[in-house]
């Protein structure tokens, strides 16, 4: 009885919202049967918001509605799917009796896939996979998410049959090796991608990226192999990077609208092989930036291009800055990090995640006297500021000074 409640309510807002020619009384007033005479694509949408399991139980509830959910081309495997049994993935019974599971589902559905997702905490990489991947290649799937998120997960080599997905939209991958075979020229239909700790070969990946036209986010997390990270993507609007690096080339992203790059522990490749950038020529081809998040190894390997803090392009539409380990101790992390200040006229919101070092007096801090090229600016835009870990050493305060004395717009700080 609540299930029909619940059904009736969700009608209702279906009807409100204007999607279909119905009247309220109309409904009300009607003899038949209220939902089995629903839409197909009423249907759809409901069988689309539940579980799978709710999705084949429900279908009790009507004739019509009998064999809907296996025509419902959106299939989620995840952990709300073993709600009931409270079953956690532990031993190879459980897991096997868990693909056979998931594999009799897809058999008994016979219309297309075109979103598939199997994240299951515990699951582990197995022949069965590949088989509902050679499946799923059949069924015009656009959006996959296969998820290795345990622990200590085994990696999941990607079979040849993912790369004939051409119809491919989005695509999140965690825990696998990918490596398509020679003749693969990418998906080029795609336009998301996110990879937490996927394993490809060190020149892969900026092929991989040109080859993807229509990309228009990249998440990649604690990837390894990735030598440089050069990107070529004209459709390119988000980039959130955490993994190790050597050399960061923009070739081709003039719609890149927000950046996060953070260095990770995972894979980092020597130090002292790492490239410094030119801040001219990272920011030169980065015309759209309106977000830009980054860490203090990124500002260290930033060359400052000279003594008056400036970029030769103005950062018009960067509205968001957050900097994160940096220490004012440092001259080196404090000059790139004044030049992005100092290039972004428009800025409204500031973040520093500050990490107090012990200054020896060998590395001198700047001063606010000594800032001679950073004083000729306002940052009239500038409306909230948030400094954490502050410890109101002596450089932190000149800080602070400049901010309050070039922000006349400045609502919030913290501290």
């Amino acid at each position: 009885m609540a299930t029909r409640y619940l059904l009736d309510w969700w009608v209702c807002l279906q009807f409100q919202d204007g999607n279909y020619c119905c009247s309220n009384k109309a409904v009300h007033s009607s003899t038949s049967d209220r939902i089995s005479d629903l839409p197909s694509n009423v249907i759809e949408n409901i069988l689309m918001c539940l579980p799978i399991r709710d999705a084949v139980r429900i279908t009790i509830l009507s004739k019509t509605w009998r064999h809907r959910w296996a025509d419902v081309p959106q299939v989620v495997f995840d952990d709300t799917f073993l709600r009931n049994s409270r079953e956690v993935i532990e031993g190879s019974t459980t897991h096997e009796l868990l693909m056979k599971t998931v594999y009799e589902v897809l058999l008994l559905h016979f219309g297309p896939i075109h979103k598939f997702v199997l994240s299951i905490s515990g699951l582990k990489s197995c022949p069965e996979i590949d088989r509902l991947i050679l499946f799923l290649s059949t069924k015009g799937i656009q959006d996959f998410t296969l998820d290795f998120s345990s622990e200590y997960p085994a990696y999941h080599k990607l079979p040849s049959y993912l790369f004939t997905c051409l119809q491919l939209r989005y695509l999140k991958l965690c825990s696998c090796i990918f490596k398509p075979p020679p003749s693969f020229n990418g998906f080029s239909k795609l336009i998301s991608i996110q990879f937490q700790g996927v394993h490809f070969d060190a020149e892969f990946l900026k092929d991989f990226i040109s080859n993807c036209p229509l990309l228009e986010r990249l998440k990649l997390h604690s990837c390894v192999e990735i030598s440089c990270l050069e990107i070529n993507a004209p459709n390119l609007k988000l980039l959130h990077y955490i993994s190790a690096y050597k050399c960061i080339c923009f070739k081709n992203a003039p719609l890149l609208a927000e950046l996060s790059i953070y260095e990770s522990s995972f894979g980092e490749p020597d130090s002292d092989k790492r490239k410094l950038f030119n801040l001219i020529e990272v920011f030169s081809c980065l015309p759209a930036i309106e977000y830009l998040s980054v860490d203090y190894y990124f500002l260290k390997d930033l060359a400052v291009p000279d003594s008056s803090m400036r970029l030769q392009t103005t950062l018009n539409h960067l509205k968001f800055l957050k900097m994160l380990e940096l220490s004012y101790a440092e001259v080196e992390e404090v000059s790139p990090a004044l030049c992005l200040i100092r290039s972004s006229p428009n800025l409204q919101k500031l973040e520093i995640r500050m990490y107090c070092r012990h200054n020896d007096g060998r590395n001198p801090f700047l001063q606010l006297s000594e800032w001679d090229g950073f004083l000729d600016f306002s940052l009239n835009q500038l409306q909230e500021v948030k400094l954490q870990g502050f410890h109101g050493t002596r450089p932190e305060l000149e800080f602070v000074k400049l901010l309050l004395a070039k922000s006349s717009a400045l609502k919030s700080d913290a501290y």
